[in-house]
Parts: C-alpha cells; structure tokens; sequence
C-alpha cells in the first residue's frame, strides 16, 4: 500500500493507492467515523489484483487536514474542488469513480461538474437520492444540537452501544461485527472532536424540510455508464430510491442481499466480483465498437 499526501485549498488530503494497470479506480468514503481505509480496507487488496486503486481521506476524515467552517451551502462544492485538486496532482484523464453514502453523494457531483473525467460512476448506497428523510424537522433539529457530541462519547465507553449501532444500521451479518471492528469505533468515539466531520456533512445536508443534495432531477445528465450498489437491508438509504434513480438514468443496479449500509465492507469479495466484471464488461463492449 502507497501513500501520499496532496495539498489543497482545503489543506492536505490523504490518499492510499494499490495495484497497477490502464484501468483507476478512485474510492469514497461515508460520514461519520469514516475514513478510507475503514470502509476500504477490505477492498482495495482485493481490486488491486485488477486495476489501480485509490482511496481518500476525504477532507477532516482519516489523515487528511479539517478544514475550519465547513459547513454550510457550499459543503459539497468544497468537497469537489478539493477532489478535482487531487485528480489534477495526480494527472489522472479518466477514471471509475465509486462512492459509499456521503461518498456516492459526492461522486455523482462529480460525475456531473467533470463528466469527461469519469469513464464510469458507481455509487454505493449513496446519498442524495432522496428529497427528505422521515421525520426531517426532528433530524434537522437533533443535528443542530449537541447531543451528537453526547452520543459519540457514551458509545466510546460502551461496548454494547457501539454493536447495537453497527448491527442496527451499517452490517446485516452480526458475525462480522468483530471485537476489532467495535473497540476500533469506540476508539475513534472517544477521540477529541470526533462527531465535528459528522456534525458539518449532517447541517450541511438537512434543512427544515428536505435533503441536500438531491440529485433526482439531474441524473439523466449522467453521460458515462453507472452501477448503483445497495445493500437490500439498508436502512438508511431507500432500496425503492435507488430503483428510481436506476431509472431515471438507465443505469445497471446491483442489490446485496441481506447487506446493511456498509455493503462492500460486510461483503468485499462480492462487491469486487461484482464491479470488476460490470467494469471489464464496459472495455469488452467499447473495444467491440472500435473494431
């Protein structure tokens, strides 16, 4: 595993690279206590072995700087320059770009403001499909306070918390809730400032009354080949939401039975079958057409 850091006009931005060969994939991470190699740990040795492979810390997350008052309307263009700074220091021309939650939000802002860029878009139960959460004025009030603050701190000091909110929202499989995988999020609970990247993405992304952004209207600008990811347990992103969007830009859809919301972390090796063969099927069909 390589890393490197590249400078930004957010700060500096962490990123992990495997693998060699024509083909880049570039890998988003969720909110919360996310980082590239939590969700990505697992996949990127796995996808190595066909391509290569890069995973950000995605600014305050992971390695990469925090930069200060984040929050607010301009959130994910924030988020988008600083990763169209990344892709240019690395000279990257064209790419896979794949996302998980904030991730998936963020990759398809980007698939639309840099469409020559991405050679296909994956998002993986994304965010921003949706145009309001139920219950949006009571998740628009709780984000605004701080009782996030008071959240993350009882999980750091409770096993029990920090499994329930595992198996109640991210892994299907309670077998993969592993002693590591809990004392590791109770570690990162228990870290100074911890729920600050959450809180910016969640105020940034709820008003009163609906859910920012929402890229329902836009997807049929989508111009590359797309493969939405889902866990079909998901209780955070609408299985029904990702089958509209499915729709609305033709896209393929691949559902992951049983899985939660960390879909490629509960089941890596499928998630990699998965889009290496959707992959190596979009070169198979582009090389047939130049022939």
């Amino acid at each position: 595993m390589r890393e490197q850091q590249i400078h930004t006009t957010l700060g500096q931005v962490h990123l992990y690279e495997a693998g060699e060969g024509s083909t880049t994939v570039m890998l988003l991470h969720g909110a919360g206590l996310d980082s590239a190699m939590l969700s990505w740990a697992e996949v990127m040795p796995l996808l190595a072995q066909h391509c290569h492979v890069i995973a950000v810390d995605l600014p305050g997350y992971g390695k990469s700087d925090r930069a200060v008052g984040f929050a607010g309307p301009e959130f994910y263009g924030k988020h988008l320059s600083a990763l169209h700074q990344v892709v240019q220091q690395l000279k990257l021309e064209q790419f896979v770009l794949a996302g998980l939650s904030m991730g998936g939000a963020l990759a398809i802002g980007y698939a639309l403001a840099y469409p020559d860029e991405i050679t296909a878009l994956v998002p993986v139960d994304s965010w921003g499909l949706v145009g309001k959460m139920p219950m949006q004025r009571f998740y628009h009030w709780y984000v605004n306070t701080g009782l996030m603050k008071t959240s993350y701190r009882w999980m750091a000091q409770s096993n029990f918390l920090v499994r329930w909110s595992i198996t109640s929202s991210l892994l299907g499989d309670k077998s993969k809730v592993s002693e590591t995988l809990v004392q590791q999020l109770k570690e990162l609970c228990g870290a100074e400032g911890a729920e600050s990247a959450m809180q910016d993405f969640q105020r940034s992304s709820l008003t009163k009354t609906s859910a920012v952004p929402d890229y329902r209207a836009k997807l049929s600008q989508l111009q590359m080949p797309v493969l939405f990811v889902q866990g079909d347990k998901d209780p955070l992103v609408p299985t029904a939401a990702v089958e509209q969007a499915t729709t609305s830009c033709n896209a393929a859809l691949h559902l992951m039975a049983g899985c939660k919301h960390w879909a490629p972390k509960e089941r890596p090796e499928e998630f990699v079958s998965v889009l290496w063969k959707w992959i190596s099927s979009l070169s198979a069909a582009k090389s047939k057409a130049i022939d």
